[in-house]
Parts: C-alpha cells; sequence; structure tokens
C-alpha cells in the first residue's frame, strides 16, 4: 500500500514538474491575463456608457444597454483566454448548441417572458420609480428585468409580474406626466340651484392653494338620476400631490356645502300602503285548492 502511494506521489510530481518547464504554464499564466484583462475592461466600458449616452435613454435603459455591453466584452475574452489556455473551443460550442436546443423546448414561458421584456425595454412604457396600474394591481416600479418586472404597492408588499402577461394586459402609467386630474363626482338635490353650485365648486378650487390655474377646474352635468342630479367636479394637480388633493378636496366641499346650505340628497323610496292588490292575485285567493268545496255564499 506504502509503495503504492509512493509511486502515485512520484507520477504526479514528475508532472507538475514538466507542467512548469513546459510553455503550457506561460500559455496559462497569459489566459489569466487575459481574463483579468477582459473584466477590467469591460467595467471601464459599463461605467463609461452610463455616463455618456444620450438623455433621451432612460436610467434602466442605459443599464441595460451597459450590461449588454460589459458581457459581450467579457465572453469575447473568456473565449480568448480559454483558446489560450489550449481548451478547443469547438468542443464547447458543440455542448452549447446541445444545451440551448434542450433549453429551447424546457423554457417556452422563460423565452416568451424574455422577449416580451425586450419589447417592453425598447419601448419605454415606464421606468424604474414610476407608478403602474396592471389589471387590479398598483405599485412603484422597483425592477425591470428580462423576465419579469417588480413592483412595491401601496401596502408595502413585493409583487413580481411577468412580462408577457405585461404585453397582453393593458397598463396604465400613473406618473407619466408631471400633472394628473382629480375627478369628484357629487349627487345635488333637484331643487337646488345649479349656477349657484357651480360657483361654490369653483371657489373652492380657487382657494386651494394646490389646484392648478391652468388647466382650469370644470364643472359639468352628468345626468339625472331618481333622486338627484350628478355633477362632475374636476381639478388639475402636480402628479406628487395627487392623494393629498384627492383627499382634501371632499372636506373642502363639504365645509362648503354646509356653509352655503346646499343638500346633498339621500336616496329616497316612496312606498303606498293604501294602493289595492291587483285582479289577478284577488281571482287567485278566489280559487278552491285541488279537492276542497268552494265556499258557499
Amino acid at each position: 500500500m506504502g509503495s503504492e502511494l509512493q509511486q502515485l506521489l512520484t507520477a504526479w510530481q514528475g508532472r507538475l514538474k514538466h507542467f512548469l518547464l513546459s510553455d503550457r504554464l506561460m500559455d496559462f499564466a497569459l489566459g489569466l491575463l487575459l481574463l483579468l484583462a477582459g473584466w477590467l475592461l469591460a467595467r471601464a466600458l459599463r461605467s463609461a456608457l452610463m455616463r455618456s449616452l444620450p438623455g433621451r435613454f432612460t436610467r434602466h435603459q442605459r443599464q441595460i444597454w451597459a450590461r449588454g455591453i460589459y458581457y459581450s466584452v467579457l465572453l469575447i475574452f473568456i473565449a480568448s483566454a480559454l483558446h489560450q489556455m489550449g481548451f478547443k473551443l469547438s468542443i464547447f460550442l458543440g455542448a452549447a448548441g446541445i444545451l440551448t436546443v434542450a433549453l429551447g423546448f424546457a423554457s417556452q414561458t422563460s423565452a416568451s417572458n424574455l422577449i416580451s421584456g425586450l419589447f417592453l425595454i425598447g419601448e419605454g412604457s415606464f421606468a424604474i420609480g414610476d407608478m403602474i396600474l396592471v389589471g387590479d394591481i398598483q405599485g412603484e416600479v422597483l425592477a425591470i428585468d428580462l423576465l419579469s418586472i417588480k413592483l412595491r404597492t401601496l401596502d408595502n408588499l413585493y409583487i413580481r409580474i411577468p412580462n408577457e402577461h405585461l404585453i397582453k394586459t393593458p397598463l396604465t402609467n400613473l406618473t407619466r406626466f408631471a400633472i394628473r386630474r382629480v375627478p369628484v363626482t357629487l349627487a345635488i338635490g333637484h331643487h337646488e340651484d345649479i349656477a349657484k353650485v357651480r360657483r361654490i365648486l369653483l371657489a373652492v378650487a380657487d382657494a386651494y392653494p394646490l389646484v392648478l390655474t391652468e388647466p382650469r377646474p370644470i364643472v359639468t352635468m352628468q345626468r339625472f338620476a331618481e333622486s338627484s342630479f350628478e355633477v362632475l367636479f374636476a381639478v388639475w394637480t402636480a402628479r406628487e400631490n395627487f392623494l393629498t388633493v384627492r383627499d382634501e378636496i371632499h372636506e373642502r366641499i363639504q365645509s362648503a356645502f354646509v356653509r352655503e346650505n346646499i343638500n346633498i340628497p339621500l336616496p329616497a323610496m316612496t312606498i303606498n300602503p293604501a294602493q289595492p292588490a291587483p285582479a289577478a292575485m284577488v281571482t287567485a285567493a278566489s280559487m278552491p285548492v285541488d279537492g276542497a268545496t268552494p265556499p258557499t255564499r
């Protein structure tokens, strides 16, 4: 047993000595230097692209371009380093081709999400930091990846949405533009003066500093209801003040209506107990039941 171990150690020492004295060591060292140089060059190019890309690209689009350049340069230097070390790239390429075909059949959903992610990034419908609405899910965009996007909802929940779902579903960007409209639907009694109501609402908008003067607030009559008519009161505000205005504008309207004696009616229903029963019900009540003797008079 001891002699076999000694022979094994001697063989490994001979191979190590041959490797150190041969040209393979120099090739291996050059390959490592190529890897290091490629990594440094890729990092430098990525940083330069993040700073030099034009402002029409969003921050996330700049990140995608910089990441693509980084991995492309790094892949070229890895291939060069492997070739310098004496590895046959044809073997790696063949194995990579077989693996790609196998993964293509096994991950059709991932491929669909990947292609959808490229379309979303190129389209630029939203960016990191935007507030979007997808179906009944509303949240702030935390990340836009090639397979999915990540949202943080108003309840501080973390939600992942596949890119394929975003392509097929209507998406609303709530913070795309600098201003937003705050609509308020009011029920006004039929006996109220609509011109007076209009003046009161416009005065509420003019007195509220968070409401913009341009575009002007609007007051329009929508329709007649059973016990009231509906009025749409809409004001504009900066997008960062939207939630505040949507909350406080109702309080200001209620205070103004109380001060000006404007009533908001409740739904009403009139019941007349003296109304006679339908003739069909009276006839049915006087008919005898099967097998019973009809009443005599």
